[in-house]
Formats: structure tokens, sequence, C-alpha cells
């Protein structure tokens, strides 16, 4: 297990996109969350309203993720079934009957297909970051060098929010942005 998962910066940026995108989520949603790892945002967001969603699925394409994910999403994989974890790859998917596509880690994916899936009119969130380091243990794929750059990469017909956090140690930071609105 990788427990980077649950580092300052993976927890803030989890808390800030719970508290923008709650604003904004219909209830009753069923979210696909992409790149979801251990699906530590599944576990946030049922933690913060657990009787608000109807279903959240995440996908990730490391089975070993998967079996994490369960273990962390435990409480809520039985009665009622409200989170799944599938292995699949998130450009192969199709998004019908989808109210909210979360997707935290566009710099980790090659390609964008994931988004040309993704219906006219669905509720989107996007949040990465300015990182550009290809390498351990970062591995960015599809860099973000600026919220200019993931606003033309990923164009709303209707923003509700688009902002920047900055997360700073002593020594060197990065910023995370967020999009949320109607593809």
């Amino acid at each position: 297990m990788n427990f980077d998962a649950f580092s300052h910066g993976q927890i803030q940026s989890k808390i800030w996109l719970c508290e923008e995108l709650e604003t904004h989520t219909p209830i009753h949603a069923n979210i696909r969350i992409l790149g979801s790892w251990y699906n530590m945002l599944a576990f946030m967001l049922l933690t913060r309203r657990p009787e608000y969603y109807k279903s959240i699925e995440g996908i990730d394409i490391d089975p070993d993720a998967i079996k994490t994910a369960h273990s962390i999403t435990d409480a809520w994989r039985f009665d009622p079934l409200i989170v799944t974890n599938t292995v699949a790859d998130a450009n192969t998917l199709t998004y019908n009957n989808i109210d909210l596509v979360i997707n935290c880690s566009p710099e980790h994916m090659i390609g964008d297909q994931w988004w040309q899936q993704i219906p006219w009119g669905t509720l989107v969130c996007i949040q990465t970051s300015n990182m550009i380091d290809t390498n351990d243990p970062w591995y960015i794929k599809t860099p973000h060098p600026s919220m200019e750059s993931v606003r033309e990469k990923y164009p709303l017909s209707r923003t509700l929010y688009a902002g920047t956090k900055r997360i700073q140690y002593a020594d060197w930071g990065y910023d995370r942005y967020m999009i949320i609105g109607f593809k």
C-alpha cells in the first residue's frame, strides 16, 4: 500500500473538493470517480454525507489499488450497496446514467478519451496539479501547467466553480486546480 494516499496534499485536496462539490451535487446522484486509486474520495464523501449519494463507483486500472479500495470503502459495499470499486480503463467506458463524473488524476492518464466519452450536459469535477515531473513519484503523463490549460483541455458549457489551492511546504509546493461544471 502506498501511504501517499493519506499525505497532507492528497487529503487537503480531497477536503477542498468535498467542500466545493457538495454545494453542486444533486441529491441521490450516481457518481463515477476516475483514477480512484484507493477510493479515499468515496470514503470522505460518504463520511461527510452518508445518506446523500445513491451510488459511487471508483474506477482504477490498478487491481492492487482496487483491492485496497474495497477495504477502505467496506462500510458502504454491502447493505445498502453504495460503493463499488472496479478495475477498468477510464478511456474505454461509457458514461450513461452517471450524474457526476469526478477525475482527480487526469495528469496520470494517457489521452483524454475518458473526457470525450462523457455526454454533454453531465456534471463533472476535475482536479489536477501543475506538477510536470514524469519520474517517480509523480509519473505525470498529461501535464496541466496552469488553470488555463485545464480549462482549455476540458471545456465546460457552464462553469459552477474554478479555483486554485496552493499546497505549500517549507522549501517547495505546487498548485492544485479544480473545475466543476457541466460539460
